[in-house]
């Protein structure tokens, strides 16, 4: 019951996003203007200001990246090969499905649920991961989608603008901003940090409703067994190898190591949808993956929480 009540907040607000969508309270147009107001401002000023007051360790976490993305990129590769003999996928669709069951909804789910269970200490392993995410997944994603017209040219020229892509991403740039004031001992004019405190806390009931909108704008259609067999490794593989990587093959921070394994319980992010746009690929597929994982997310998640708490 305390574990319910302690994610019920998370479904109810999510909730009160899907009814507004589905119930024409709120227009297209609206609840999108909500979502890049959330992502182009509340979402960075929490990235900005906890990453500005975080306790960096010496090594920068890298020991915790490389097992956390060894877990990551083994299912990134299962997951390509069951799509080439499964699906008969082409090298695009193999690194769309791909991402599709490694890219973790790290923002609009993660933050709130870590802060709601875990608490802001544990907010920094998982900024380390939604930094890194993006710049890992694509970087493999783009050598591995276009592999079978292999123009070193081409490839790096995809690479810079993934890279320029990211860096003039909010999200990105609020955490090297906060980063870069850290490392450099920078501090903030104090009321200026109470200000950047203050909105911040808009993010998580506001990324929490969104996600309830983003919800309204998928239809699962016809793709249900590629859906299905993203979420399984999802939800399934990923966490399991998370845990033996956090757990039995090396030894973290026991903070830092549920952080790892809740982000990798997290159903798919929006993210990957996006790579599939970009490829004209796999969008139908990756919608219906990023809902069903959403709604199922709620047990792999509740029993992690049970078992870590």
């Amino acid at each position: 019951m305390m574990m319910f009540e302690g994610i019920f907040p998370i479904l109810a607000i999510a909730l009160a996003g899907y009814l507004a969508a589905r119930s024409g309270y709120l227009k297209e147009n609206e609840y999108l203007a909500i979502a890049r107001f959330t992502f182009n401002l509340i979402i960075p000023c929490l990235l900005f200001i906890n990453m500005v007051h975080a306790d960096i360790p010496d090594n920068f976490g890298i020991d915790f990246l490389l097992a956390f993305y060894v877990a990551v990129l083994f299912v990134y590769l299962i997951a390509m090969l069951l799509a080439r003999h499964v699906f008969k996928a082409g090298a695009s669709l193999q690194a769309v499905l791909a991402i599709s069951a490694t890219y973790s909804n790290t923002t609009v789910v993660g933050i709130p649920l870590v802060l709601q269970t875990l608490g802001s200490e544990a907010l920094l392993p998982l900024f380390m991961i939604i930094a890194t995410q993006n710049l890992v997944l694509f970087s493999v994603g783009t050598v591995f989608a276009e592999r079978e017209q292999f123009d070193i040219r081409a490839l790096a020229a995809s690479l810079v603008r993934l890279l320029r892509q990211l860096l003039s991403s909010p999200l990105t740039a609020s955490l090297i901003a906060g980063l870069t004031f850290n490392l450099l001992g920078i501090g903030l004019y104090q009321p200026l940090d109470a200000s950047l405190s203050l909105m911040s806390e808009a993010a998580i009931p506001t990324a929490l409703f969104v996600l309830g909108t983003s919800l309204h704008q998928y239809q699962v259609g016809r793709q249900l067994p590629a859906a299905l067999l993203i979420t399984a490794l999802k939800l399934i593989v990923l966490p399991i190898l998370v845990w033996l990587t956090m757990y039995q093959l090396f030894t973290f921070d026991p903070l830092w190591a549920k952080t790892a394994l809740l982000a990798s319980a997290m159903p798919v992010g929006i993210s990957a949808y996006v790579f599939a746009l970009r490829y004209q690929t796999g969008q139908s597929a990756v919608a219906a993956a990023s809902v069903i994982s959403t709604l199922l997310s709620l047990i792999p998640l509740t029993l992690i929480l049970m078992w870590i708490a």
